[in-house]
């Protein structure tokens, strides 16, 4: 069997993008030159991958099947494009890293800076996204490495190394009547709303099911936020709202945000340096690791 890498590379964008059309745009080439290339895999294969009809293209039974194979090559010829990008020039090179936040105080920004000032060579491709998405995009090759917040409970697929601890709080502004009170309890937020992530967030997700367990009515979000930037603390502090903060990020708020003590929502979660399992590692990912571990006191290696 004799297959033509740029079939599978036009097979790959096909299934990517849902269409023959689409994945000619996508790579630049005519709309017959894709359709050539599929048949020409098709026949080379001997069976049908792909059904075409007016609403696009979608993989067979036996598409779906040659497609992890298409998968694990795609891989295979990165990671040997990648050692050969390294052997060529030691500091030159890709890294491709996926982050929760892209706040300059988060210990990844400041570890991927220091990577950039000494390394000038070095191409460094950032992903902002939720764990889930950055775990899965990990375990499929298409970033490198990602450091996560990770939550008791929460299963991830990637290999883990454990950076550090970090908690999470529920926060809000000096002077807010909640700081009132000497004792806070659970109940007596449900008059207030909140600044939180999304649905699909996994913290948003963590602390919904403590109010579900006990049986307290879930948060009203007033704000949706992606991860606690600037401008959800700016509107924390000016309002009402409840928010929940990592200890990293309150600390330069202090004085304008205070931390109430709730002990059913004092939570801890585990920040972890994500990679494929069985990945070679590259030099630069290498050194990533090394720099990003040297700001925690300990990391050590977890599957969880």
């Amino acid at each position: 069997m004799n297959l033509s890498v740029a079939d599978l590379t036009a097979f790959m964008e096909v299934v990517r993008s849902g269409s023959i059309s689409r994945a000619a745009q996508h790579l630049g080439v005519t709309q017959p030159s894709v359709s050539k290339a599929m048949r020409r895999l098709e026949d080379e294969v001997g069976v049908q991958l792909l059904e075409r009809g007016l609403h696009g293209a979608r993989l067979t039974a036996d598409g779906e099947m040659f497609l992890e194979a298409a998968r694990r090559f795609e891989l295979q010829r990165f990671d040997l494009t990648r050692a050969a990008t390294e052997l060529r020039a030691r500091h030159a090179g890709l890294l491709r890293l996926g982050i929760t936040s892209p706040a300059a105080d988060n210990t990844a920004v400041i570890a991927a800076a220091e990577m950039v000032r000494k390394r000038p060579g070095l191409r460094l491709r950032l992903r902002v996204g939720k764990s889930d998405a950055l775990d899965t995009a990990v375990d499929d090759g298409e970033i490198d490495l990602a450091v996560v917040p990770s939550y008791k409970g929460q299963s991830l697929q990637s290999t883990q190394l454990q950076l550090g601890e970090d908690h999470i709080r529920v926060v809000v502004r000096q002077g807010h009547p909640l700081t009132k009170k000497p004792v806070v309890s659970l109940n007596d937020l449900t008059p207030y709303a909140w600044v939180m992530a999304p649905p699909r967030s996994a913290a948003r997700r963590h602390f919904f099911a403590i109010f579900e367990r006990n049986g307290v009515p879930l948060p009203r979000v007033a704000v949706e936020t992606e991860y606690t930037s600037e401008a959800a603390m700016g509107i924390l502090t000016s309002t009402d709202l409840l928010s929940i903060v990592p200890d990293s990020v309150l600390r330069s708020w202090l004085g304008r945000a205070t931390p109430l003590s709730i002990p059913e929502l004092a939570v801890s979660r585990t920040l972890v340096l994500l990679s494929r399992p069985g990945v070679r590692w590259s030099p630069l990912m290498t050194e990533f690791r090394e720099l990003v571990s040297s700001y925690w006191p300990k990391g050590h290696s977890s599957n969880e």
